[in-house]
């Protein structure tokens, strides 16, 4: 039994691990691509896995990364659910 769990835990490792590196990849790329600002929030289980401002476009980047398997199709249903997050929304700098 605990050696399954071990095999379970290993697998879920190595996914994560997967994800973690797609995801400092594509960071990297919007780095080189001139974003100032690019973040990960790691960990966090929200929409967002990447952020990216570029200073000079005035863009605010939201990314979800996916594997490379993603259809389509799902990428379809993603952008329905969250894509309330494109358009123009106000910003504002503080500091707390």
């Amino acid at each position: 039994m605990d050696q399954k769990t071990n095999k379970e835990v290993s697998k879920i490792e190595k996914i994560y691990a997967k994800g973690r590196r797609r995801e400092y990849k594509i960071r990297n790329q919007l780095l080189k691509e001139g974003f100032d600002i690019v973040q990960r929030s790691a960990g966090s289980h929200s929409p967002i896995d990447i952020f990216a401002i570029s200073n000079i476009d005035r863009k605010i980047l939201f990314v979800q990364v996916k594997p490379e398997h993603f259809t389509e199709a799902e990428k379809r249903k993603l952008l329905d659910e969250l894509g309330y997050l494109n358009g123009k929304f106000e910003v504002e700098f503080v500091i707390r």
